[in-house]
């Protein structure tokens, strides 16, 4: 049986740079950045207002209600503006930007995510204009302008450089080798990836050191280097393990998966797809569509076809359900070269 193909890594999503979780998992494939929070520049009850208005952003946002913390956002803006707050005013565009970019609307996060660097810039903040420089490139990248998110990613690694920032230089060189792997330039971006993984630890980034060896295992794979791609793979999933990072740790999985299966190592499958489906099941989304796939991989591998049919279908349906054209094709498929739909 041939290898199944690899899921998407979610290679474009905005980087998280926030606190909490936007509406969409923002974070799902690039890198985690800094939790940045406002500290008190300013007194009194306008302040505490804002204040206020911010953290109903944050609530509303994590319950699934992106416009309404939009206008919660932007009533705190007001506020922060009118006090001069701009480390407030800061933090608040970044939520808006990257709530934006969650929702598809581009526009609108560039002119947020801009804002907020031009504010680092204006205040001489270079820990936020790295961490700025990284958000907006990560935006671009989405929108498919590579160039320009190569020469935002460049912008903050001379920036990190240049006041020994490890953290900020970790992401932005991490985000660089992301850049030149979408590009194909696989040796660049070992070189990148490798360079970012030694700052990320030096800075005890643990969940940026997660996301970086799985980037690194990509690459690996790409250049046809196996063991070190699966070095690379199990240490992200032990750091994501670490961090309690879910998606990171699924990423690493789908990174094994396709080696091990493909070494017929039928006992190594088994244990990750039962790490896989505790980590989806339950939650009838697209990794669960992927956990049942990879069961019916192992399951036909093994020659329990009957097993492999019924798991296959049940994703299918699911993969139909969450209108995932594509995987419910590939599916069907499957279930064609095991004679059709299962007895139930």
């Amino acid at each position: 049986m041939a290898t199944p193909k690899r899921w998407p890594y979610g290679w474009l999503l905005v980087v998280l740079t926030l606190g909490f979780v936007g509406p969409s998992a923002l974070a799902t494939d690039l890198d985690q950045q800094l939790d940045i929070r406002p500290f008190n520049a300013t007194a009194g009850q306008p302040r505490n207002v804002a204040d206020q208005w911010l953290r109903l952003g944050s609530q509303q946002a994590t319950a699934g209600r992106p416009a309404e913390a939009i206008a919660s956002w932007q009533q705190a803006i007001e506020i922060y503006h009118a006090l001069g707050d701009t480390v407030a005013l800061g933090l608040t565009y970044d939520y808006i930007g990257l709530t934006f970019a969650s929702l598809g609307q581009y526009d609108q996060a560039e002119s947020a995510l801009r804002r907020r660097l031009a504010i680092a810039r204006d205040n001489q903040n270079l820990q936020r204009e790295i961490f700025g420089w990284n958000n907006l490139g990560s935006l671009l990248l989405q929108q498919g302008n590579v160039a320009a998110a190569q020469a935002a990613f460049s912008e903050a690694s001379v920036l990190a450089r240049s006041v020994n920032h490890p953290e900020g230089l970790g992401l932005s060189l991490s985000n660089l080798g992301l850049v030149a792997a979408i590009q194909g330039q696989w040796q660049d971006a070992r070189k990148y990836y490798e360079t970012a993984a030694g700052y990320r630890y030096t800075a005890a980034d643990w969940a940026g050191e997660a996301h970086t060896s799985n980037g690194l295992g990509d690459v690996y794979q790409a250049l046809d280097q196996e063991s070190a791609a699966i070095g690379a793979y199990r240490l992200a999933l032990r750091l994501a393990r670490d961090v309690n990072d879910v998606a990171v740790q699924l990423r690493a999985i789908d990174g094994l998966l396709p080696i091990y299966l493909d070494r017929n190592e039928l006992t190594t499958v088994r244990r990750l797809i039962d790490q896989r489906l505790a980590l989806t099941l339950g939650a009838n989304d697209p990794q669960t569509v992927v956990s049942l796939m990879y069961a019916g991989d192992y399951y036909r591998r093994s020659g329990d076809i009957a097993a492999a049919r019924t798991l296959y279908y049940r994703g299918m349906q699911l993969a139909a359900a969450l209108e995932m054209k594509l995987e419910q094709a590939d599916l069907a498929n499957r279930l064609v070269q095991l004679g059709g739909l299962p007895v139930l």
